[in-house]
């Protein structure tokens, strides 16, 4: 009777794993920078916001921020849960799942600090705490969205079977 060890990951699919799950994590994150090294006074006179103003109306910095860090957070669950959830587990443990959903949460509001506080540093912006409680609500109504999906997900998944 031989107990067979799991097979470790190779080196190219951890590279694939990283590029799959980590870089769409990274590439919000240095968006939500480069958007954020600009200056007050350019983004008023930029052609994207004034469009974006005529559709979405005076919330657009509102709804922008609220959106940037949901899908962040979302992206941040969806790396965790790839870590944590093989995709041929069975059940899954609820405990886990919700301290997977608070680790997303707290590292899209950390984030969201960090790029207010990155904000103090550039011409004509500034630290704002309706954009940080707005930053932080987008991050937990993503983390909590995709926590949702992917559990309807993975029952609709294991139904299947």
């Amino acid at each position: 009777m031989s107990i067979e060890s799991p097979e470790k990951p190779s080196g190219i699919d951890k590279i694939i794993h990283f590029v799959r799950y980590g870089l769409p994590v990274f590439a919000v994150m240095a968006a939500i920078f480069a958007v954020s090294q600009v200056s007050g006074t350019t983004i008023g006179e930029s052609s994207i916001h004034e469009s974006a103003s005529g559709v979405v109306g005076p919330y657009t910095d509102e709804l922008a921020h609220f959106i940037e860090f949901f899908v962040l957070s979302a992206l941040i669950m969806r790396w965790i849960l790839a870590v944590k959830v093989p995709s041929n587990s069975g059940e899954l443990d609820p405990i886990m799942l919700r301290s997977t959903g608070q680790k997303a949460m707290l590292l899209g509001v950390l984030y969201a600090f960090s790029d207010e506080a990155h904000q103090w540093f550039i011409a004509d912006r500034s630290v704002e705490l309706i954009d940080l409680l707005i930053d932080g609500i987008g991050a937990i109504m993503g983390s909590a969205v995709y926590m949702s999906v992917f559990q309807a997900w993975r029952l609709q998944k294991s139904r299947n079977r």
